[in-house]
């Protein structure tokens, strides 16, 4: 069984949110963060156009057994002829760090993407430096395609960002030998 489920997510996700969207030690590693504060009318707004979107599909990941909040994760930029989306994925709280929740959740979002959405490849980007984030999608089977040179400004300096794929073809590989225990 899975430390973690996801659910659609809600208006009713943005308290949650607010916990962790203007945390930069949170945030820190999302290169899309816009560099000033969101207000919870922000996050409702945010919230709004997600849910309205045909291009973002996201999910609340909630610890299994409590049913407690533990961050986001999702397919953003969904481009449906190609059927290619990307990855992103929070955990919300510190505490909640290293112990298996992004993991979890990230594969249950690419059992859903590669399987009901029948997308055929999954893209992520991550900081340079990032090489716990960069380990983890290693392990989970994302492929490094390159490295983007200076490609986003965040507090106050020019960051690379690596960018990560898996392809359809590569996840059903390695569900294949290891329905349980992905790595």
């Amino acid at each position: 069984m899975s430390a973690v489920r996801l659910r659609p997510l809600t208006e009713g996700d943005v308290d949650h949110i607010m916990t962790w969207v203007n945390d930069p030690e949170i945030t820190g590693n999302i290169a899309a963060f816009s560099g000033h504060a969101f207000s919870r009318d922000d996050e409702v707004a945010y919230v709004r156009r997600t849910l309205a979107s045909k291009t973002d599909l996201v999910f609340s990941i909630e610890e299994s057994e409590t049913g407690r909040y533990l961050g986001q994760t999702g397919i953003h930029q969904i481009h449906d002829r190609s059927k290619v989306g990307r990855l992103a994925c929070i955990v919300a709280a510190k505490g909640d760090h290293g112990r298996g929740f992004g993991t979890g959740a990230i594969r249950l979002v690419l059992d859903h993407a590669f399987g009901p959405l029948g997308m055929h490849k999954m893209w992520l980007m991550v900081f340079r430096h990032n090489e716990r984030g960069r380990r983890i999608y290693g392990k989970l089977g994302f492929i490094e395609e390159g490295v983007l040179r200076e490609e986003y400004w965040h507090q106050n300096g020019w960051y690379d960002m690596v960018r990560m794929s898996m392809l359809a073809k590569e996840w059903a590989e390695l569900r294949q030998r290891a329905p349980q225990q992905t790595p």
